[in-house]
């Protein structure tokens, strides 16, 4: 996985799906530990829009990536 902190993104569900359903995410990425809510809304959202979903083993690692002090289940890389 790359350095999500140098881009551009949208960190958490909610902020993430409203990035999907505006067509600005370029690229969706979810934690494999998320709550299964969390990654189904996620998934069929990014389908929909024809997003690319790329899964990260953890909350913990994702969160790291995005430069945030705790853990994120969900971010969207905008364009």
């Amino acid at each position: 996985m790359e350095d999500l902190s140098k881009l551009n993104v949208s960190a958490g569900l909610r902020t993430t799906l409203r990035a999907i359903a505006q067509g600005k995410a370029e690229k969706v990425y979810v934690a494999e530990d998320a709550d299964v809510f969390v990654r189904r809304q996620v998934a069929e959202a990014a389908a929909e829009k024809g997003v690319e979903v790329e899964r990260v083993p953890d909350m913990k690692t994702l969160g790291k990536a995005c430069a945030l002090q705790v853990k994120c289940a969900c971010c969207a890389v905008l364009r």
